[in-house]
């Protein structure tokens, strides 16, 4: 009994190693046409990408054109680096402290409202 059952293990691997190369044999045929497609499909987006670089160009041309045509009040060259940033704005407080400075030199008087002592809440809400 047990010889036949090891027999008929055999068999049926040798069966399902056949159809395994068979799969094999139709997924090798297929791989040059599926590598082709995917060729293919790489070198359209690639042409695609390339036309979309160039019409940006083209528009960020067309504005750099614009812009440098409009007349422009020359600025202060400032600092990239954020120290020199921090010091601009530091030295400018200084020297526009009449500018920046406080509105209200004197102090300010406010009138004190006595507390109201209210028995309800109907009646709070209806005064206030």
């Amino acid at each position: 009994m047990w010889d036949e059952l090891q027999t008929l293990a055999l068999v049926g691997m040798l069966v399902a190693m056949y159809f395994l190369t068979e799969g094999c044999k139709r997924i090798n045929e297929s791989m040059p046409y599926e590598s082709g497609q995917i060729t293919t499909k790489v070198d359209g987006m690639t042409e695609e990408l390339s036309n979309a670089t160039s019409v940006l160009d083209d528009i960020a041309n067309l504005l750099h054109e614009g812009l440098t045509s409009l007349p422009i009040s020359p600025t202060a060259q400032t600092d990239n680096s954020p120290l020199g940033t921090i010091l601009n704005g530091l030295i400018s407080n200084i020297v526009n402290t009449g500018v920046d400075g406080a509105k209200h030199t004197e102090p300010q008087e406010w009138e004190v409202l006595p507390n109201q002592d209210y028995t309800t809440t109907e009646e709070a809400t209806h005064q206030g």
